[in-house]
């Protein structure tokens, strides 16, 4: 029985060490399937970790939307190794980004996001696959970019990437998303884009405007566009990039042309009755016609460097209805020697234009919340038989009329935000009032935008409504507007 005993045992320790040998077969035949599945994974990492996967440097700017990159290929066949440095030239520019005298920047930004679309990159970069489309060869990856190995070849070539294009289909195709497409996709700012003022002075684009005998030197926007072509290209190609990142854009050169055909849109106003007369500056009147939110003031300079010319520039984001500055950028390009002060500015802008748009959009969010900054001045006309002193009744209450308007202003601004400055018997003036961008219009039955001209249109139908006292709206370009009252 022991003997017995002892056999089973051993069968025993015999079934233990094969089902455990079993049991490692199938694990190392699991991680070999395993490795495999994630072979390609690893090897896309590649693209990521790897400093000698590929060698790649971006030399320059070619023509509209594309990087020059020299790039480095290795194989055994010089054929293959120019085969595989196009393909390395495309997948730097998606994965890793190229640095050089002018950086690019990945267009995915993150690994794991690159592993969410394998299926897709392994047919986009498949031999003779759809990557050949964003490329172009500018040399013969001869002489010193020829160099014989040990096993192969090693071959240099300046690959044209066609940046601009490849992104546009990744972001068609969903591999990633719209340029701004980060931003909120809730109601974005108006934009006009002005060269600024000291542009304007250094080229001689000015003009002077009379305000009641008092002189001022302002920018002639007319003779800048009609003098500098390189100018109207620069502002077209600015438009374009803030286009393509869904900001609302409004021409300088159509706002322009509508104010001078509109007759309605006039340097002086006057009052009916006693011909008195307002002036409104000329830049008041296009910011009033174009009713953008923001201004963007471009600044820029074509600098001269040997054979080659770069571009600075300076970009300011401005609240159209107080010129307070809400966004900045301002940066150099890279110099280049054949391309056109448009496509200098737009390599130099580019970098910076996505975070300046964030400033923006944060800016504007900020004011849908709390409201926008506006000026209300309340005037008497000479002769209107009664001043700001004088007293009414309004509902069951009697009160001068300034504490009448003041308690407007407190009903109609957001969270009551707003300064009243000292007054006199004849004048008022409410600062930093805070109103909604939109209002509803009983007459459209519908939200429509709300700027200074009918906040003070709603005042004047409540003193009409209220107390039978006529007065007249005078704006002020977008951020100001003088209610006089007394008569039209």
């Amino acid at each position: 029985m022991r003997f017995l005993s002892d056999i089973y045992q051993s069968k025993s320790k015999q079934m233990k060490k094969i089902l455990s040998f079993s049991i490692l077969a199938m694990f190392i035949f699991s991680l070999g399937i395993s490795d495999a599945a994630a072979q390609k994974r690893k090897d896309r990492k590649k693209l990521w970790a790897s400093d000698y996967n590929y060698e790649a440097q971006c030399i320059g700017t070619g023509v509209e939307g594309t990087k020059l990159i020299k790039v480095w290929g290795f194989a055994k066949k010089a054929e293959d190794a120019i085969v595989k440095a196009k393909k390395d030239a495309v997948a730097a520019c998606i994965f890793r980004g190229v640095p050089g005298v002018d950086k690019v920047d990945p267009i995915i930004t993150s690994p794991s996001e690159a592993d969410k679309h394998e299926a897709f990159f392994d047919s986009f970069f498949e031999t003779g696959g759809r990557y050949l489309q964003y490329i172009s060869v500018t040399n013969d990856a001869s002489g010193k970019d020829r160099i014989k190995l040990n096993k192969g070849y090693k071959v240099g070539v300046v690959v044209s990437v066609m940046y601009d294009a490849l992104r546009k289909y990744l972001e068609e195709q969903g591999i990633v998303e719209e340029l701004g497409g980060a931003i909120s996709s809730g109601k974005k700012p108006s934009i006009m884009i002005v060269p600024s003022g000291a542009f304007c002075n250094a080229h001689g684009y000015t003009q002077e405007w009379d305000n009641q005998g008092s002189k001022t030197v302002i920018p002639d926007y007319d003779k800048a566009l009609l003098e500098s072509q390189d100018l109207r290209l620069v502002l077209r190609k600015i438009e374009g990039m803030m286009a393509d990142r869904g900001f609302p854009l409004k021409n300088l050169e159509a706002s322009l042309k509508k104010i001078k055909e509109s007759t309605a849109k006039k340097n002086m106003l006057m009052s009916k009755e006693s011909g008195l007369t307002v002036a409104e500056s000329p830049l008041d009147v296009l910011n009033r016609t174009a009713k953008a939110d923001i201004i963007m003031d471009l600044d820029y300079k074509v600098v001269k460097k040997g054979p080659k010319q770069y571009v600075t520039f300076n970009l300011g984001g401005l609240d159209a209805y107080t010129s307070k500055a809400v966004a900045t950028a301002a940066g150099t390009g890279v110099p280049s020697f054949t391309a056109a002060p448009e496509l200098l500015l737009e390599e130099a802008v580019l970098k910076h234009l996505d975070n300046f748009n964030t400033q923006l959009q944060d800016y504007f969010e900020d004011m849908a919340e709390n409201g926008r900054e506006v000026t209300l001045q309340v005037m008497v006309w000479d002769g209107a038989g009664f001043d700001l002193e004088s007293e009414y009744d309004y509902r069951g209450r009697t009160g001068q009329l300034n504490q009448i308007l003041n308690m407007w202003m407190a009903k109609n601004t957001i969270d009551k935000k707003y300064n009243r400055l000292a007054s006199t018997e004849n004048q008022l003036t409410f600062e930093n009032a805070r109103i909604p961008l939109e209002y509803y219009d009983e007459w459209v039955e519908d939200n429509v935008p709300m700027d200074t001209e009918a906040f003070a249109m709603q005042l004047r139908s409540f003193l009409k409504q209220n107390f039978d006292i006529e007065s007249k709206v005078v704006p002020q370009g977008l951020g100001e507007a003088w209610l006089v009252l007394g008569e039209k």
